[in-house]
C-alpha cells in the first residue's frame, strides 16, 4: 500500500498506482458540505472532513498579515486584496490612459504576504502530498478586475502597452510573495498551484495568439521559478483551455486544474488521448449536474470513465470540477471518493449507506 504523498507524486511522474488518487478540489470546504459531514459524519471542522474521505493532498495558503486571525482553512484566493472584487464592470483603472498611471496605481503590497509553517505542517501530515498555494494573484483576471473586463479587453487590442503593464505589475508583485513561499516550502512542499481564469465553457475570453503574446512569458517565468526549488506545477483555469494546453506544456506546467469536462473541447477520452502522459489531468467530476443531482450510481459510472480514458497513460486525480457550490451533495462527494478509493471493483457502485 502507498501512502498518500507517493501516490501523488506517482501521478505526476505517470507510473503505476496503488489506486487512482484523489481528492477535494483546492481542499476546500464550504459552508454546506461541512454542514452535511457535521451533521451525518461528526465532523468538527473542513480538515476532519478530509481526514474522514481520506483525500490523498493536504493545502498550504500564503498568509496575509493584514487579514485577521485565526484563519482556519483561509480562501485560496485573496478577496481582501483591493484588486479583488467581484464587481469586474468598472476597475479603479478604468479611466487610466498612461503606462506610468497603471504603474502608479496602489498595487498590493508583497510585503504583507507571508509563507505558512511548512515544517510544521510536514511534521503534521508526513503522508500526505503538500499543495503551496501562493495566493490568486490572477495575470489575465486581475487585469481585468483592474481596468474592469470590457476596459480590459478593449485596451488588449487598441492600447496593448497598458494592458500588459498591468500584466508586468501583477507579475512583478505575484513573483515576490512566490520567491519568499517557495523558499520556505522547498525539501516540505510536493506541488505548487499557480492560478488564473480566462475561459467561459464556450471559449477562451481572449485570442489564444493574444494570451501567447500578454500571458504566457510572464506565467513561465512563475513556472520556472517554482520548478527550479524542485515542486511540480499545478495550474488552474477553468473552463475551455484546450487550445493552450500545448503551451502549458511547453512552459513546464505539469498538471492543470480544474479539469472541466463539460467545457468544450475537454471531454476526457480526448483529452486522454491527445495530452495524456505529458500534463496531469485534476478533476472531471462535474459539479452542475453530476454532483449536484446526480445518482450514486452515475457517480460510480463517471469516475469508472475518466478513469478507463486515462487507463493507457494515467496522470489522473479524481476531484469536484469546481467548489463552493451550495447544491453540490455531501453524499456524492462522499461517493465520488469512495469509488476512487475502490479502483479494483468499479463495476458496481458501493452499496453502503451513506
Amino acid at each position: 500500500m502507498m501512502t498518500h504523498r507517493e501516490r501523488v507524486l506517482r501521478t505526476f511522474r505517470f507510473q503505476e498506482t496503488d489506486r487512482i488518487a484523489y481528492d477535494l478540489m483546492e481542499g476546500a470546504v464550504w459552508a454546506e458540505l461541512l454542514s452535511y459531514f457535521q451533521a451525518t459524519r461528526g465532523c468538527a471542522d473542513p480538515l476532519a472532513v478530509l481526514d474522514y474521505l481520506d483525500t490523498d493532498l493536504r493545502w498550504l495558503w500564503i498568509m496575509d498579515r493584514t487579514a485577521p486571525l485565526p484563519q482556519s482553512q483561509p480562501e485560496p484566493r485573496g478577496s481582501s486584496e483591493a484588486i479583488v472584487s467581484k464587481h469586474v464592470a468598472v476597475g479603479p483603472l478604468a479611466d487610466a490612459q498612461t503606462v506610468a498611471e497603471v504603474e502608479a496605481y496602489a498595487w498590493p503590497d508583497p510585503a504583507r504576504w507571508v509563507p505558512p509553517d511548512f515544517a510544521q505542517a510536514r511534521q503534521r501530515w508526513p503522508d500526505h502530498a503538500l499543495v503551496f498555494l501562493p495566493g490568486w494573484r490572477p495575470l489575465f483576471w486581475g487585469t481585468c478586475e483592474a481596468f474592469g473586463v470590457e476596459a480590459a479587453l478593449t485596451n488588449l487590442i487598441a492600447e496593448p502597452a497598458l494592458f500588459e503593464a498591468a500584466v508586468r505589475c501583477i507579475h512583478e508583485r505575484y513573483m515576490d510573495g512566490l520567491a519568499r513561499g517557495l523558499q520556505a516550502a522547498r525539501g516540505y512542499c510536493d506541488i505548487c498551484w499557480l492560478g488564473d481564469d480566462f475561459s467561459s465553457q464556450q471559449a477562451m475570453l481572449l485570442r489564444p495568439e493574444h494570451w501567447r503574446r500578454f500571458i504566457k512569458p510572464y506565467l513561465a517565468e512563475q513556472v520556472q521559478l517554482a520548478r527550479s526549488h524542485g515542486l511540480y506545477v499545478l495550474y488552474h483555469s477553468c473552463g475551455a483551455v484546450r487550445p493552450v494546453l500545448p503551451d502549458l506544456i511547453d512552459i513546464g506546467i505539469n498538471g492543470l486544474l480544474v479539469f472541466q469536462t463539460k467545457a468544450r473541447g475537454m471531454d476526457a477520452q480526448s483529452i486522454a488521448r491527445d495530452f495524456g502522459g505529458r500534463l496531469v489531468f485534476y478533476g472531471g467530476m462535474d459539479v452542475q449536474y453530476l454532483l449536484s443531482f446526480g445518482s450514486t450510481e452515475e457517480v460510480w459510472a463517471e469516475v469508472q470513465a475518466n478513469m478507463q480514458a486515462f487507463s493507457r497513460c494515467g496522470g489522473y486525480v479524481v476531484a469536484n470540477s469546481h467548489h463552493r457550490v451550495a447544491t453540490i451533495s455531501g453524499r456524492n462527494i462522499e461517493e465520488m471518493c469512495r469509488a476512487a478509493r475502490q479502483v479494483s471493483d468499479l463495476s458496481q457502485p458501493s452499496s453502503e449507506d451513506a
